[in-house]
């Protein structure tokens, strides 16, 4: 690589910060591992961080057999331990905050503070990185970040810090003023520095994610037509949140050839560019070429040196020979049982299980069309309506008849439940204004909802699944899931959620006489029925299947074992583990050496899951619409019995 076309990522400078971002699959955690190893090899004198957030890491799987520079250190954030300490270091505060000035108890707000913390893995990720830059230890950090949609959560991390400070801060204001009314006595105490001091390192860290000279988001993409769709929406919301992005990598390109899968996969990719290009003309894009063996170890040492400036005259002409790569299943699967209820996709962002997801629903619409069936995406960052070609909206929307799709808005829906409860608040006070110190019991109250788990949101839009099957809207849902590691902690929340629900049920019961909330209690009555619903429905054989979908590389076999492992222990079966994007032996070079390559890796999956069948897909045409997606789904599983 050049030294005049080396990116600022790579050099000494003013940057802090460094996050890589974008879909899951992309090679993220490749290109901030080789970046940090790049840095501490380059510039020996300094002290470098590299860290991942993603609940399924890969930092350590990808230099496991390399010796890693004595000026580089490398975390794995563990979510459970970052919140055991930050709750070991802050516990006496929130004790005592909770003891004071309000008609709720210490053991109230303690249990409910309790109960809510652990769901909170964005929360404990951007308190770690808050720590970390306020030590100022390092000479830069380096964020390998989840998936796109929980991402874009990390960053909105100080809106939501924001109001939990804002409920703590509520539960002292009746002491702080008793205490200044009758002693007169108006300075600090200490609760005061602490909640001064944790809002103080909010507003460090936001001013430092909104410095362009001090962070920046390195976008990592590959130029595919629904990674180019999510890649825009991502850099719009960066500019939302107003963090600086100036360069996007775009990784594995194909060279054009005779061979006839290159030439269309390369023409695919050249038509993606010129997309993300018109869309985004200010943006500086690298690339980095299909390689025929996967960057780890050893040979991340040499990963950059293929970067280059992207040439737009590849991409003035269009192609026309985009769309002459046919799909080849081996082997198709059996086709699900018309009584299967819950049909899950799972797998590591970036493998196709939207694409998938899509083709099954079709395929089954048109095998079953007595079935009332629903595609559904709990993934915040969803691709549905991408994949279909269509928009898709938070409510059913119909694909075809009996068959509708829906990209449900998790934040939206709690959020509507913040509005009714607060609606419901100002009602009960107007009649309840003899038992309650307006002045500040009401404020408590008001950010009673503000202590509520991060991940209720996500659950509460899982558990739409049992409300359309229990209502009898739809006999089937097929589940495009969010990546491996979030769909792990998703399924592991009710549990937490069910602990903070006893807590709250506890309290209204506790004060019954003056807080009298029936609609709110309801709702959480129902959400309540609803969890343990879920729970029966996702340990039930009969009902729920999983379909594990991985692609041939050893970082995705690895990840899909640890989601396989995970997701037994839940008791949730796994009916088939697909592996997708093979890659077909032909005279081309670069064919021959990653299908050669891919054969060992099935090796070592078979040898993982000795008793899971195994189903190969391979590269093809990304679908762009219903018809291909019919056509991939015809191919895709055996005719139903």
């Amino acid at each position: 690589m050049n030294a005049m076309v080396c990116p600022q990522f790579l050099q000494e400078g003013s940057l802090k910060l460094v996050f890589f971002g974008g879909k899951g699959g992309v090679g993220k955690s490749t290109c901030a591992t080789s970046a940090a190893l790049k840095l501490a090899e380059t510039y020996p004198q300094h002290l470098f961080l590299l860290v991942s957030t993603d609940p399924a890491h890969s930092l350590l799987n990808i230099i496991s057999n390399l010796i890693v520079p004595k000026n580089l250190e490398v975390r794995e954030l563990n979510a459970s331990t970052a919140l055991s300490e930050f709750k070991l270091k802050h516990n006496a505060f929130l004790q005592e905050i909770a003891d004071r000035g309000t008609f709720l108890d210490q053991d109230d707000i303690q249990g409910l503070m309790n109960s809510a913390l652990p769901g909170m893995d964005e929360l404990a990720a951007f308190l770690k990185i808050s720590e970390w830059t306020q030590e100022d230890n390092y000479y830069r950090i380096i964020i390998d970040t989840a998936p796109t949609g929980h991402t874009l959560r990390l960053l909105s991390m100080p809106e939501l810090i924001h109001r939990w400070l804002i409920a703590l801060d509520t539960l002292l204001a009746k002491h702080r003023y008793m205490r200044s009314h009758f002693s007169g006595y108006k300075h600090l105490d200490n609760l005061d520095v602490f909640l001064i001091g944790m809002n103080n390192s909010l507003k460090a860290i936001d001013t430092l994610m909104m410095d362009k000279e001090r962070c920046n988001f390195i976008l990592v993409m590959v130029a595919e037509a629904m990674i180019v769709e999510e890649s825009i929406d991502l850099v719009s919301t960066l500019s939302e949140h107003k963090v600086f992005m100036s360069d996007i990598i775009v990784n594995r390109l194909i060279p054009a050839s005779n061979c006839k899968a290159c030439s269309a996969e390369n023409s695919r990719q050249m038509l993606a560019l010129n997309k993300i290009i018109e869309s985004l003309p200010k943006q500086i894009f690298w690339t980095l070429p299909m390689l025929t063996e996967e960057p780890r170890d050893k040979l991340l040492e040499l990963f950059w040196s293929e970067l280059r400036i992207l040439d737009n005259n590849q991409i003035k002409t269009i192609p026309k020979n985009a769309n002459n790569l046919q799909s080849h299943i081996e082997n198709p699967i059996q086709l699900p049982d018309k009584n299967l209820r819950l049909m899950i996709f799972a797998g590591k962002g970036g493998v196709g299980k939207t694409t998938l997801a899509c083709a099954t629903a079709l395929r089954l619409q048109n095998d079953f069309p007595e079935l009332r069936i629903l595609l559904f995406s709990t993934d915040p960052a969803h691709s549905i309506s991408d994949c279909l070609g269509m928009k898709v909206l938070s409510t059913p929307t119909q694909v075809f008849y009996k068959l509708d799709a829906q990209e449900i808005n998790a934040e939206a829906a709690f959020e509507k439940i913040r509005l009714d409860y607060k609606t419901e608040l100002e009602d009960f006070l107007q009649g309840s204004l003899p038992h309650l110190d307006i002045t500040f019991d009401r404020e408590v109250l008001e950010r009673l909802l503000d202590l509520a788990p991060t991940g209720l949101d996500e659950i509460m839009a899982l558990t739409a699944i049992v409300d359309h099957l229990d209502n009898g809207d739809y006999d089937m849902i097929v589940l495009d899931s969010a990546p491996s590691g979030y769909l792990i902690r998703l399924l592991e929340l009710p549990e937490l959620i069910q602990n903070w629900l006893r807590m709250f049920f506890k309290l209204l019961l506790k004060y019954r006489k003056i807080m009298h909330f029936p609609h709110l209690s309801e709702r959480l009555v129902i959400l309540s029925r609803e969890l343990k619903s879920l729970r029966i429905l996702l340990q039930s054989n009969e009902q729920t299947g999983v379909y594990a979908v991985t692609i041939p590389t050893y970082l995705a076999i690895n990840k899909t074992y640890d989601m396989v492992s995970a997701l037994e222990q839940l008791g949730v079966t796994i009916k088939v583990l697909i592996i997708n994007q093979m890659t077909s032996d032909s005279i081309c070079d670069l064919c021959k050496a990653i299908a050669k390559r891919e054969l060992e890796l099935l090796k070592i999956a078979q040898k993982k899951f000795p008793n899971l069948p195994i189903e190969f897909v391979y590269r093809q045409n990304a679908p762009v619409d219903l018809i291909e997606l019919m056509t991939m789904g015809s191919r895709l599983y055996t005719k139903a019995i």
